[in-house]
């Protein structure tokens, strides 16, 4: 910006400095030796003859001054970065700033300030080319959308992501299912039940044979990812779940399930390996009372304790009781072993096989009535055909009322068989339980039926003849062993071994041989084998001592008896009329008279 100089001679003495439109005018004079003070403002560059100005400058009139408002450039630039796990990047566009000063205008004065105005505008001077080489400078080669890159530039000054990655699909292990946790759970009943055993607390958790009892899920190897950078993360590596089976668990075909091989207990134990076991045997810590409940175990049941009265135990394997029993019931699949007294009870051993002869009996002697009821049927169907009113509904109701009338000990029958089962529980085979569900149900309540026609005989009597193939005979004897017997009931397929003081009023039944060491007062002893007693009766009674009954073939061993007590053999009886020692008694078949012998010991 130039000056002119003002040679007007009436100026005055002092020399003024105007400022407009960007030009400084110079007007007064320097007579005195002074001149105007000029000083540059924030933006602005001044310059007297060619000299810059740094603070401070005095204008003579003459002097040429020139003003340079500056312009401050403030590049543009992106700014790009990495997700910590290198899967995304992002980026923004920072636009550039371009600064311009606006000179001010000034009237005249001895000491001028310069000053500007600051003005500012975006500057955008980057292309997508060049965010194109930002984004490889910073090594992003992978997973580029190509899309959010025009949104950089739209909305700049926002982080919008621009790379993706592909995470890594991790690999997954191997891992076990139980599918069943041992122990006891609490017994639930539903709203429906009319009643509720309030002695049954809690159920121990109880498999059978081929139960699955854990899933084995295999493990599934991951896929690799890739970083936005291009490399590649590998995924962990998986390995399969170690489970070991121990007794009474076994793998499947394919490796992928754990099935129990036997009625018992399942056992889960965790730690480097998964270990599955059934146990057949459950062992109670303490007694059987109303706070354990009574105990329903498919298997062999220990207690270290005894039994409290009321409580009842029931077991397909054998029962083993640690301390003394009073007023119990204790039912055994298998041996029962006392080792305490035993006093008003009901012991049952080998009792799952005595239910299934009777179930069997039953089937049996329904079979048989069914068979004649359909001989019945079908002479009432002939008849019926020779007077033409032979139709299915008037045969179906025909039958129903030949059943009533000529047939009442079915529903007897079927009311024993569903008794019989629900006694029995889950011990029994599934195909006799499903069977007897099937099949009584039509004679408990003729309703039941409408159509308990000859056809429907026909089905029930084949149902009640496969049930009848079924039956096998049972060559297992369950025993019975216990120290001490008063006022109790006793019964088993095997032997009953009365080590310790003896019996005392009670019922005894065996399908083998009795055999007490010491004494035997009151009651009946009913034994399939030979009997072999320490003492029979008491010295100092007069009256009924005690009954034992046996087979013909069998032989009664006496250490002692006394008179009064009775010897059966078949129907054959014998009564003691005086005390004897050592004797041997036997059936003599031809004579079919009792003889006593010498005790061969």
């Amino acid at each position: 910006m130039n000056y002119e100089p003002n040679n007007n001679n009436d100026s005055a003495e002092k020399v003024f400095l105007t400022l407009g439109k960007g030009q400084v005018i110079i007007t007064g004079s320097a007579k005195e030796g002074k001149g105007a003070a000029i000083r540059p403002g924030k933006g602005v560059a001044i310059f007297i003859n060619n000299q810059e100005v740094e603070k401070y400058g005095e204008v003579f009139p003459g002097d040429q001054i020139q003003i340079k408002p500056q312009e401050d450039l403030k590049p543009d630039y992106f700014e790009i970065k990495v997700s910590a796990d290198q899967l995304k990047a992002a980026a923004r566009y920072i636009p550039g700033k371009k600064t311009q000063y606006l000179i001010q205008d000034h009237p005249a004065t001895d000491e001028l300030i310069v000053d500007a105005v600051p003005h500012e505008e975006q500057y955008r001077s980057l292309t997508k080319p060049d965010l194109l080489g930002a984004i490889k400078a910073e090594g992003i080669n992978y997973g580029l959308d190509e899309k959010m890159l025009d949104k950089v530039f739209e909305e700049s000054d926002t982080w919008h992501d621009i790379a993706f990655g592909k995470p890594v699909k991790q690999s997954v292990n191997g891992w076990v299912e139980p599918l069943y946790a041992g122990g006891t759970k609490s017994v639930t009943y539903d709203d429906k039940e009319g009643r509720v055993d309030f002695r049954k607390r809690f159920e121990i958790v109880q498999v059978r044979t081929g139960d699955i009892i854990a899933t084995i899920h295999p493990l599934y190897p991951g896929e690799p990812g890739v970083k936005v950078t291009g490399q590649e993360i590998q995924p962990d590596p998986a390995s399969a779940a170690d489970v070991q089976c121990e007794n009474g668990a076994e793998f499947n075909s394919d490796h992928t399930q754990v099935i129990a091989t036997r009625t018992g207990i399942p056992h889960y134990k965790k730690g480097r390996a998964h270990i599955f076991r059934v146990d057949n045997i459950y062992i109670h810590k303490g007694d059987v009372d109303i706070k354990s409940g009574n105990i329903d175990f498919r298997g062999h049941f220990k207690a270290i304790g005894g039994i409290s009265e009321g409580m009842k135990i029931t077991a397909d394997g054998d029962i083993e009781i640690g301390d003394s029993t009073a007023g119990a019931e204790i039912l055994a699949g298998g041996n029962v072993i006392l080792k305490g007294n035993c006093i008003k009870c009901t012991v049952q051993a080998g009792w799952v096989n005595m239910l299934t002869d009777k179930i069997y009996d039953l089937a049996d002697k329904m079979s048989e009535s069914v068979s004649n009821a359909l001989l019945a049927s079908q002479e009432v169907a002939k008849e019926l055909e020779k007077r033409g009113k032979h139709s299915e509904k008037m045969e179906a109701a025909v039958v129903r009322s030949l059943l009533q009338s000529k047939f009442g000990e079915l529903p007897d029958y079927a009311m024993a068989l569903m008794k019989a089962i629900k006694e029995a529980g889950q011990s029994l085979p599934d195909n006799i339980t499903v069977i007897i569900k099937d099949v009584a149900p039509h004679f408990i309540d003729y309703q039941y039926s409408q159509s308990l026609s000859r056809p429907v005989l026909e089905e029930i009597a084949n149902k009640l003849e496969r049930l009848k193939e079924g039956r096998e005979e049972k060559t297992e004897k369950a025993d019975i062993t216990v120290p001490y017997v008063q006022n109790s009931k006793l019964l088993c397929t095997g032997n009953i071994m009365i080590p310790g003081a003896g019996v005392y009023n009670s019922q005894i039944k065996s399908g083998g041989e009795v055999r007490i060491a010491r004494l035997f007062r009151g009651g009946i002893i009913n034994a399939e084998g030979d009997v072999f007693i320490g003492e029979a009766g008491s010295p100092r009674a007069s009256s009924d001592q005690g009954q034992i009954q046996v087979p013909y073939k069998s032989r009664v061993h006496l250490g002692n008896i006394y008179e009064n007590v009775r010897i059966r053999f078949g129907t054959t009886e014998y009564r003691c009329e005086k005390n004897l020692n050592n004797v041997r008694l036997i059936l003599d078949q031809q004579e079919f008279e009792v003889k006593i012998l010498p005790w061969e010991k």
